[in-house]
């Protein structure tokens, strides 16, 4: 029988965030554990939530304005089942998503629905990243504008990875140093490596995924991104999408980061190359 309930966010207190000058309020979500996810999985799943609704209002006072619908599945049939039920997936489109993701996010009439991939053999830590990563999106279309925030997608994706690592870190440290690690493994295992100019439409993203492989695509965005933070600091990734919202993306890559955002790529994609 599957289980339904409703989990209210507490905010409380991380070692990794400063305390807020004013509470946020609660948000509900509703919680669609389906048959064989454990309530271990339920509860690594929803502190994810707890940790991002704190990290967003500690650091940027953003507050999501819907009701969240969360899904967890024990297996990768039911997750192609929740991708075609609930997201209206082709078969095909879901087939491929099963593969390539952890979980995806969507808003729906209104509603905000993140399914997880909750097998009993997904550690804490990667349900966590993925949680966030997912999560993080709805605030970069609340900061930008859902439009432009995608407009030079390697940098949407990118900066959802690093800073789901930021929160994921809280919980298990050697995140960061691992998420590297495994990026330039990657990328050393790519046939090829896409030039950060062909990842900006989600067009060519998705064109970019079938030529180069999702890995190489998401740890190449991941990578960049990284040496932003290590230059500007973490605090500034989000900071694009806020400044975001009355200019171009280039011209807000400028004043976030304080680099052109031509020369940044030309200088990435010869720092990371074949």
């Amino acid at each position: 029988m599957k289980v339904i309930f409703l989990v209210f966010i507490a905010i409380a207190a991380s070692l990794l965030f400063s305390a807020p000058e004013v509470a946020a309020a609660p948000s509900s979500i509703q919680v669609d554990a389906k048959p064989g996810v454990s309530s271990t999985q339920v509860k690594h799943a929803t502190l994810a939530i707890n940790d991002i609704v704190r990290f967003f209002w500690d650091n940027y006072k953003i507050a999501l304005h819907r009701k969240l619908r969360l899904i967890l599945v024990p297996d990768d049939k039911v997750y192609e089942t929740v991708l075609i039920n609930d997201f209206k997936d082709t078969p095909a489109n879901a087939q491929k998503k099963v593969k390539s993701t952890g979980g995806m996010a969507r808003e729906i009439r209104g509603q905000y629905i993140l399914v997880l991939k909750a097998k009993e053999s997904v550690s804490s830590a990667a349900m966590i990243k993925v949680a966030s990563h997912e999560m993080i999106h709805w605030y970069q279309y609340e900061a930008g504008g859902s439009k432009k925030s995608a407009e030079i997608k390697w940098l949407l994706e990118g900066v959802a990875e690093v800073v789901a690592l930021q929160i994921t870190e809280a919980h298990k440290s050697g995140e960061f140093n691992k998420y590297r690690e495994n990026s330039l493994r990657a990328l050393k295992k790519a046939a090829q490596i896409p030039p950060l100019k062909d990842l900006h439409s989600r067009k060519d993203w998705n064109a970019a995924m079938e030529k180069y492989g999702g890995a190489a695509v998401y740890r190449k965005a991941g990578l960049a991104v990284m040496e932003l933070a290590q230059r500007r600091g973490g605090k500034t990734l989000f900071s694009y999408f806020i400044n975001l919202k009355h200019q171009t993306p280039a011209k807000a890559f400028e004043q976030t980061f304080h680099l052109n955002l031509q020369k940044f790529e030309n200088e990435m994609d010869q720092k990371y190359r074949k």
